[in-house]
């Protein structure tokens, strides 16, 4: 997941670091464990932990020793923090480890997914994030510098930053320095509840973003760019077009132990529904 450690470079990793202020530090809720009746990732004896999801087999990135972190952020992971409750909903989680290490969560669909659209529910105040996690909703080619699709969730570690993160990376590489190789744009907007839902569209010509207050698509989000109608990515021959995998991620930026200000025993996003509609 290369990728997400060349976008937080690009975004975040030249932003300097903000100290938090009080109100920035204040207890979180505890969040859930998985009760007995959860669905949880299943080792299969080609080593790798899989779920099944809405219809989607995904793959559960875990690595958890410290001596090989893994990107983005060089973080550790575990499958142990994803899990489908009872209700069917996803729930992705960050704990803090004994030693002010967090372990944090991804899956990655099993097939790659190409035009149509890309529609996922979320239960959680996204703009209450604390501001070093990133909880991010997108497709990834695989290949560095190009052919990635974001909703990232995210302050970038600076608590005045806007929330609301839409990119896009190019097919193909058309700066002389491929890390600034996307076109973004971020925003905030004051939410009404827990609910929101993110949706793109994809075509060969164009990418659509556009996100909506509630479990629905009636209430669009008042700030984003482009209005209503969303805000869309359509360079001509620069649009991605290769079928990608569909990737959900929670995590946090930063190696360093003195950088983690999560100040939280652990940090959780609940995603009740993901459709993909060709």
């Amino acid at each position: 997941m290369a990728v997400f450690c060349l976008f937080t470079s690009c975004l975040a990793c030249d932003r300097a670091d903000s100290t938090a202020t009080e109100s920035e530090k204040e207890d979180h809720p505890i969040p859930e464990a998985p009760s007995a009746d959860s669905t949880t990732p299943i080792l299969g004896e080609d080593g790798q932990y899989r779920i099944e999801w809405k219809g989607i087999t995904w793959l559960v990135k875990h690595a958890t020793n410290r001596d090989e972190p893994r990107g983005p952020g060089e973080n550790i992971w575990s499958s142990q923090n994803v899990w489908v409750d009872n209700q069917d909903r996803l729930h992705l989680k960050i704990t803090r480890q004994s030693d002010g290490r967090y372990l944090c969560a991804e899956l990655q669909s099993e097939n790659d997914y190409q035009y149509g659209t890309y529609t996922w529910k979320v239960d959680h105040d996204l703009s209450e994030l604390q501001k070093d996690v990133i909880f991010g909703l997108f497709q990834y080619g695989g290949t560095d510098y190009i052919n990635e699709i974001d909703f990232e969730f995210t302050r970038w570690n600076v608590a005045s930053n806007n929330w609301c993160n839409y990119t896009v990376y190019r097919n193909q590489v058309t700066t002389s320095n491929p890390e600034v190789n996307y076109v973004h744009v971020d925003y905030s907007e004051p939410l009404e509840g827990t609910y929101t839902t993110h949706v793109y569209t994809r075509a060969p010509d164009k990418i659509t973003f556009q996100s909506y207050h509630g479990h629905g698509t009636s209430a669009s989000f008042v700030n984003t760019p482009g209005g209503a109608s969303g805000w869309t990515f359509d360079e001509p021959g620069n649009v991605p077009t290769k079928a990608m995998p569909v990737y959900i991620q929670l995590w946090t930026k930063y190696k360093n132990v003195s950088n983690y200000e999560l100040n939280s025993p652990s940090v959780e996003v609940v995603v009740n529904d993901f459709t993909f509609t060709p």
